[in-house]
């Protein structure tokens, strides 16, 4: 009897930490959807390290725009430090540092 390609041949297997909530969560979001829960951590891992075109990205991208918009309208944001530069905008230079310009090659 042959076997024509092991599926160890064609995956690597790898240990990932997740909080205390997310086994469950994990779990019933791949059984609702009639996925293994590997599938569901590989979709991830390619949503994640893909290039930042992708709606993924953008999405985050413009959650990021929307959070900066918030705090250049909140009053309270408009005091200044004696550096010159106001709370709202070393909330802003924050923010802009997780901004994802591109994805893993």
């Amino acid at each position: 009897m042959s076997n024509p390609k092991s599926r160890f041949k064609t995956i690597v297997p790898l240990m990932v930490y997740l909080e205390p909530d997310q086994p469950l969560r994990l779990k019933l979001y791949a059984v609702d959807r009639n996925l293994s829960v590997s599938q569901v951590a590989r979709d991830a891992f390619n949503a994640f390290m893909s290039p930042s075109n992708d709606p993924f990205h953008q999405g985050y991208n413009a959650g990021i725009d929307a959070a900066i918009q918030i705090v250049k309208g909140t009053e309270g944001a408009k005091m200044m430090f004696p550096s010159g530069k106001s709370f709202g905008q070393l909330v802003c230079d924050q923010l802009l540092q997780f901004k994802r310009s591109k994805g893993v090659k």
